[in-house]
């Protein structure tokens, strides 16, 4: 087994490297753990990339022996405030009752065989791919807090995994005020940046910058990852989808985060992600630790198509639940676009009789069937069903679903609480909330206070007990506001300290119930794509990327998030036309297409189908039935922008089967055809077209093209399925 970490103890170097990447650090002055490397993979390493150094005026000199090296320009791995270092800071420590900041020094290191298991925190799994993990500690003699920085480097992936831990070994408080849990140095090279912003409905809008002096940031406050910047953040260099080198970071966490990047005086640039500073600070008594939230970092050499394929491998092999990792998902219909909140026994009974005979395998009884639960003003909390519309409860509507030969999903937001509720009028108390300010409505509604044991308690049990009740198959669990108030009525800490509270609160309550019922298939959802992000799919298996399901602006939506998770993550709906959202008419070809490149279900009306419409749908669930094992076993290639043009295309390639989606956006009648290169084929094998029956070989697709007939019309779809024949002859 192929050593993954190496420490040489004569060059003072720590050198973490796979087949796909390589990370190296250097022990400078005995003291400074400096950055070195990132990159693709070297055979050996001797320092032909260090800068020769040289005494700057204004410029710190903790050594006078040693002027050149100053921390005002030292590539740290983990800089500190308040210490010559006058950039972004990963740590800043204060003890409290005390007016000098914390200072560190290497210490000690340590290489362990496996990843790093966190209780409270989602963080990358063990598999059955060899994996090492570097702690290097970093120490302060005067306040005596300890600086843990971990490192993991799996066998069979480019992705190293960063966090931070600190210690309070001393016998005062100290508060820490700034925790990172990644920070990078590299010099600036004429690179680009590349982010993502977005909001409710238009999720994943991908921006590409260049990087001016000063400090470029992103993140949320919103007490969640939020639709607005997820947390990624891309520095390439000349790279395309399949050239260049790509370095991406990313962050398994949920809730409060910040990624930046400043480029210095000098032109340097520096990469960080973590918690996000303006919102956090954290009590930490004699005694205690406190442990960063992990994040991801993410190197390619072939472009960010193939930075994505990175990520989309680690998040399967290393981040999923294991039970959903290569299981196809069941095709549902939803029952949210047919009737609102106007569900009752007798639609749904209508809607699974359809569901039936058309081909679905599961019936989601969406928003609405909980007492008293018409509009979006009333009733979260009260989750027991609504005597007027299910006068029987909902078991007999599972029960005769399952003779239907259908599984059975429920509807919850299981983190709210409504005015006017039996739940608040029982616990004001759990209402998150100032003691001195009434709190503020989001959405009608306010938040639970899940920093709260007895909160987390209420919400365990319930799910639980209506999953053993009903026999439920499926959850999806939404989250339809943002956090306003972030205090508790009954925890006593800081409020600076809340949001990362409520976090391991919900956490904890998600963890609970999905490893108490592995085989149901929790579905995350929060006004769509607002909660998305790596935390929640170490949770969630799939999650519903946008409550916006036009046939249009889902291509920019779908391509935008394929950036950082796989298909197999994400679910896409089939709707009604006129879009109810966007207004526009897009063809049922093009809505399915887009649909079935991710975990497929349907939300358009199904009780008033024509003859044609019920033989369209069940000839394409059918089809879907053969094909949405590629979502699992397929690698994903992105092959034309929505964003730089009016084509989209896409395709998943397995070594027997090639599928593509194709969309035209608008016709141009000047246009002769549209030719998409198809990278990731193998050159020396045939492929065969499965409608034409033409025959062309792995290397003329990948440098000729495959040249696309023109179709007249606008959103219009081109699907084309190539099958891998055999090898050519020489």
């Amino acid at each position: 087994m192929a050593q993954l970490i190496h420490f040489d103890q004569l060059n003072h170097t720590f050198t973490l490297s796979n087949p796909q990447v390589t990370y190296i650090m250097e022990i400078v002055a005995n003291h400074d753990l400096i950055h070195r490397y990132w990159g693709h993979p070297l055979t050996s390493y001797h320092f032909s990339n260090r800068p020769q150094l040289k005494k700057r005026t204004f410029a710190a000199t903790p050594d006078p022996k040693q002027p050149e090296l100053s921390p005002d320009f030292l590539p740290f791995e983990c800089p500190i405030a308040f210490q010559g270092d006058y950039r972004s800071s990963t740590v800043q420590i204060q003890p409290l009752n005390a007016e000098s900041p914390t200072r560190y020094h290497y210490q000690s290191y340590q290489i362990k065989t496996g990843a790093v298991d966190l209780p409270t925190l989602p963080h990358a799994r063990e598999s059955q791919a060899h994996s090492e993990t570097l702690i290097i500690t970093l120490y302060d003699d005067v306040a005596k807090v300890q600086l843990n920085l971990y490192y993991t480097i799996f066998a069979d992936s480019a992705v190293i995994v960063r966090s931070v831990s600190v210690k309070n070994e001393g016998n005062q408080t100290i508060q820490i005020q700034r925790l990172l849990s990644a920070s990078i140095d590299t010099p600036y090279d004429h690179q680009q940046l590349t982010t993502f912003h977005g909001t409710h409905q238009k999720e994943f809008q991908l921006d590409r910058t260049e990087i001016e002096h000063g400090t470029f940031r992103i993140g949320s406050s919103r007490g969640a990852s939020g639709p607005q910047h997820p947390p990624y953040l891309a520095l390439s260099q000349n790279a395309t989808e399949f050239t260049g080198d790509v370095h991406a970071l990313s962050l398994i966490y949920s809730g409060n985060h910040e990624a930046s990047i400043e480029r210095d005086q000098y032109d340097q640039l520096r990469l960080q992600i973590g918690l996000n500073s303006d919102t956090f600070t954290w009590n930490l008594a004699p005694g205690e630790a406190f442990q960063s939230p992990q994040a991801l970092l993410n190197y390619s050499s072939n472009g960010f198509n193939g930075n994505s394929q990175n990520f989309h491998h680690f998040l399967t092999a290393h981040l999923l639940p294991p039970f959903w990792r290569q299981r196809k998902r069941p095709l549902l219909i939803n029952s949210w676009e047919m009737s609102g909140f106007q569900v009752n026994d007798s639609l749904i009974r209508q809607l699974i009789d359809a569901a039936s005979e058309l081909g679905f395998e599961m019936v989601v009884l969406d928003d609405g069937w909980y007492h008293g639960r018409n509009n979006s003003q009333t009733s979260l909390g009260d989750w027991a069903p609504d005597q007027q519309k299910f006068p029987n409860g909902l078991k007999p509507l599972v029960t005769y679903a399952k003779q239907k030969g259908l599984q059975f999903g429920l509807w919850f937001e299981p983190e709210m609480i409504s005015p006017k509720t039996a739940l608040i009028k029982a616990h004001p108390d759990w209402v998150m909330r100032s003691q001195s300010y009434a709190p503020i409505l989001g959405r009608g509604q306010y938040c639970l206070d899940l920093t709260n044991p007895a909160v987390q308690a209420f919400i365990i049990d319930t799910l639980s007990k209506t999953i053993d009740d009903l026999g439920l198959a499926y959850i999806k669990w939404d989250m339809n506001r943002h956090m306003t108030d972030p205090f508790s009525q009954s925890q006593h800490f800081m409020a600076s300290e809340y949001t990362h509270r409520y976090w391991l609160g919900l956490y904890h309550v998600i963890d609970q119930l999905t490893t108490k019922y592995p085989q149901v298939l929790f579905e995350n959802c929060s006004s769509g794509g607002g909660r998305l992000d790596p935390g929640m799919a170490y949770y969630f298996p799939q999650t519903w990327l946008s409550d916006n399901t036009d046939g249009f602006d889902r291509q920019q939506i779908q391509y935008g998030a394929s950036y950082l998770f796989p298909p197999s993550t994400i679910t896409g709906h089939i709707s009604a036309i006129p879009n109810l959202q966007t207004g526009r008419s897009v063809p049922f070809t093009t809505r399915t297409a887009l649909a079935a490149s991710t975990n497929l279900g349907y939300e358009m009306p199904i009780l008033d189908l024509t003859a044609d419409q019920k033989k369209a749908i069940q000839n394409q669930l059918k089809v879907a039935k053969q094909e949405r094992s590629l979502l699992t076993t397929s690698r994903f290639y992105r092959l034309q922008s929505p964003f730089t043009s009016d084509n989209c295309a896409w395709m998943f390639v397995t070594p027997t089967t090639v599928l593509i989606y194709a969309f035209n956006n608008r016709y141009h009648v000047d246009a002769l055809t549209n030719l998409i290169k198809l990278p990731g084929l193998e050159p020396n094998a045939l492929y065969q077209d499965c409608t034409t029956q033409q025959i062309y070989s792995g290397s003329e697709l990948i440098n000729c093209g495959l040249a696309l007939p023109i179709i007249k019309g606008d959103f219009t779809v081109q699907k084309i399925k190539l099958t891998k024949l055999e090898m050519e002859s020489d």
